[in-house]
């Protein structure tokens, strides 16, 4: 009895320790849910803060950093090797000599005070409004600068840019002792391509904002930014007035560029995918003939009753413009972005030897001084780096209806393999006069069958 009442006491001594352990675990357990929410109600405040009311690209930037699969192949064509513009490549070492010259080119243009509102003052004032949208166009943040810092450079960059276009068409003076005009230093060549670079850019509103602030009045050469860009800018050929006004559309310079080298159909649909076409020398066996077009100054192709028509285009090993203009086309969005980069995209197809590139200078559809196979290499190296296969529908229909059209010449090229392989192989297991009879056949064959084609349409 005795032992039972002590086994009794134990359980509940055991019970109440239990439910002790159970309270104080509860009390641990609700401490612990309760910093827990604390600290997910401040981590959701932290989200909270960062969230982005508007899209992360405003619809103003126009001036990206070069994608890497583009700038990995050829980073010099993408990279500033004389001046930095704008502040992607601001403070780089080896571009700090040109800031002096910025800021001498400055000097003049203020001694020269070419009209009343010429003041420095009232310079940084305007450019300051502007700032906001100014740093909107750069697809990078730019926290790191300051706004007095910013200002600063969208003034002394921008002034510098007007003041070397001004004298590079004799509407300023130029100083004796300007290196940047020594004939012998050949510094114009390499910044004409730095002026132009993708990363290397003023957003046009501060830039013509400046223009209107400095220029001469009232005996002016120039009455607006894009007369003084067209003779300055890397462009194919000489812009009639009516293909000026569409430079008001212009964002930056290499936009200017782009907008007088193609013809920029807002309306044009795109294509997910291109149809590559065979190379010029197996087009020219089967009988296309091929023409530079010379009838303006846009990048297009045409294909009309086997005659391929295609604007011409100059390479040269220091020019970069074209590199870049792919990269500002691979960069951005609209229905307009693929027209050089699906220019190009046909050159590709024409180019796969150098026979090819022979072919093209022969027909005046390439100019340059570069050996043929580094022209070859040119090209594949820029279709190396699309990241789409997205074009132009008017591009698109070129290269369809070519193919189709070498597709239909099924005789031909059968002849001209007849040839290469057996008339032209005297090894070959076939005797050439087989080979002869056998083109006549294949001759007469194609004969019927182009009179056939042509009642049947």
């Amino acid at each position: 009895m005795a032992e039972s009442k002590v086994k009794e006491h134990c359980l509940i001594e055991i019970r109440e320790g239990e439910e002790s352990v159970t309270a104080g675990s509860n009390v641990k357990n609700q401490t612990l849910s309760g910093d827990q929410n604390k600290e997910n109600v401040n981590i959701a405040s932290s989200i909270r803060k960062k969230l982005l009311s508007k899209a992360p690209s405003p619809s103003s930037t126009c001036i990206y950093r070069v994608p890497d699969v583009l700038k990995k192949l050829h980073e010099k064509d993408f990279v500033p090797c004389l001046v930095s513009i704008g502040p992607f490549h601001h403070g780089t070492k080896k571009l700090q000599a040109m800031e002096q010259f910025k800021l001498w080119y400055l000097h003049q243009l203020l001694d020269r005070k070419p009209n009343p509102e010429t003041n420095l003052e009232h310079i940084v004032e305007k450019i300051r409004s502007l700032e906001d949208y100014s740093r909107e166009c750069y697809n990078e943040k730019l926290d790191d600068l300051s706004s007095e810092a910013f200002v600063e450079m969208m003034v002394v960059d921008g002034c510098f840019i007007l003041e070397y276009y001004r004298k590079k068409i004799g509407e300023v003076p130029t100083d004796p002792d300007d290196p940047l005009f020594n004939i012998t230093l050949a510094m114009s060549p390499t910044l004409t391509s730095d002026l132009v670079m993708l990363e290397n850019q003023l957003p046009w509103r501060v830039l013509d904002c400046l223009f209107q602030l400095t220029k001469q009045v009232p005996n002016g050469t120039c009455k607006s930014l894009s007369e003084l860009t067209r003779s300055c800018l890397p462009i194919r050929g000489p812009v009639s007035d009516d293909h000026l006004e569409q430079t008001t559309e212009s964002r930056h310079l290499l936009d200017n560029v782009r907008i007088l080298s193609a013809e920029l159909d807002k309306k044009e649909e795109i294509m997910p995918f291109w149809d590559s076409m065979p190379s010029a020398t197996k087009l020219q066996q089967i009988g296309v003939m091929f023409q530079p077009n010379r009838n303006n100054i846009n990048i297009n192709i045409t294909f009309v009753d086997g005659v391929l028509e295609i604007a011409p285009i100059t390479i040269q090993g220091d020019n970069p413009v074209f590199r870049n203009l792919i990269a500002l086309e691979q960069c951005e969005s609209g229905p307009h972005k693929y027209q050089i980069s699906t220019y190009a995209r046909a050159l590709c197809d024409l180019i796969k030897s150098s026979k090819d590139v022979e072919f093209l200078k022969q027909n005046q559809i390439i100019h340059t001084s570069l050996n043929k196979e580094d022209i070859a290499g040119f090209f594949d190296d820029i279709c190396n780096g699309f990241e789409t296969s997205s074009c132009c529908k008017s591009f698109w229909q070129v290269s369809s209806s070519v193919r189709q059209y070498y597709k239909q010449h099924w005789l031909q090229r059968l002849i001209v393999y007849i040839k290469h392989n057996y008339l032209y192989n005297p090894s070959s297991i076939w005797s050439v006069s087989n080979a002869v009879v056998l083109i006549i056949i294949l001759t007469v064959l194609q004969t019927i069958y182009s009179i056939l084609s042509y009642y049947k349409s």
